[in-house]
Parts: structure tokens; sequence; C-alpha cells
């Protein structure tokens, strides 16, 4: 699913947004916390993590790496459960003073049927899911440039 939007802020502070552990843990939806094993590390492909999340009323873990990073203009990482691996996607282009960015992401289930099911079934929802991720993204982004 690839989706855009802009931002009104400059490309750097949105590339930091998305990289840097502390800032994603406090967009991304549900999430509660995402721990490197090496903070050091986070802006670095390869990084591995943990990220904590809620999904109804339980809390779950996911496994999760970066996949590539060029700053400012590109991070890709994935998270991975014992049902599926998610990967996210971002391109950003800097225009004036604000910032295009462009999100791809998918959800591969690993059982064969459930991917079927999921273009079937959900393909609304997984447009709605990356609207919501892309939103909350502007949002905060935006706030922190502007603080009121």
């Amino acid at each position: 699913m690839n989706q855009s939007i802009v931002i009104e802020a400059p490309i750097i502070e949105v590339f930091d947004c998305i990289v840097k552990a502390e800032l994603r843990e406090k967009w991304f939806p549900n999430v509660t916390s995402i721990h490197y094993s090496n903070l050091e590390h986070e802006s670095h492909p390869g990084a591995s993590f943990q990220l904590t999340a809620v999904e109804g009323k339980e809390q779950v873990s996911l496994q999760g790496r970066n996949k590539e990073i060029t700053r400012p203009s590109f991070i890709a990482f994935e998270l991975e459960s014992q049902t599926y691996r998610m990967t996210f996607s971002y391109r950003l282009q800097q225009q004036a003073n604000h910032t295009v960015i462009e999100q791809e992401f998918e959800t591969r289930y690993y059982r064969p049927v459930m991917n079927v099911i999921d273009k079937l079934l959900f393909k609304s929802s997984a447009k709605q899911t990356g609207e919501f991720v892309l939103n909350n993204l502007k949002e905060f982004c935006e706030a922190r440039v502007r603080p009121e």
C-alpha cells in the first residue's frame, strides 16, 4: 500500500521523527516502547529492536529490524510477530519549507491463506491504517516545529 502526505516541517525533522526510537514511539499508533539492542545503532541498517504495542486489551512484543537508511531521504524497517511480518518504508523529499513523504507498507502472513484473505477482505482497512500512521506522523512533526 502506497500513500503520501505533505508535512509542514523540514526534512531532517521528519527524518529524525521516524528514525529515533524515542520520537517514533510517541507518534506510531499503539506503540508503548521501542528498545534497540544498541541505541547507538538506531540509525544504522541492520540494527535490531523490540517494539511493544497494545493490540486490543493485550500488550504484544514485536521484533524489529532496520532494513535500509539513507539520511535524510529514506528509511525502511520491518516488524515481525509469530504470524506476520510488516514492512514500512518512507521516502522523503524537501520542497520549500515542507517535506513530501511517501509511505509504503505491506503485511505478509506466514500462512499463505491469510495473505489472500488480507488482500480480499482488508484492503480498505490497510489503507485506513496507512492513512492513520501518516496522519499521526504529520501531526507529531508539525507540533514539534510549531509548538503551541
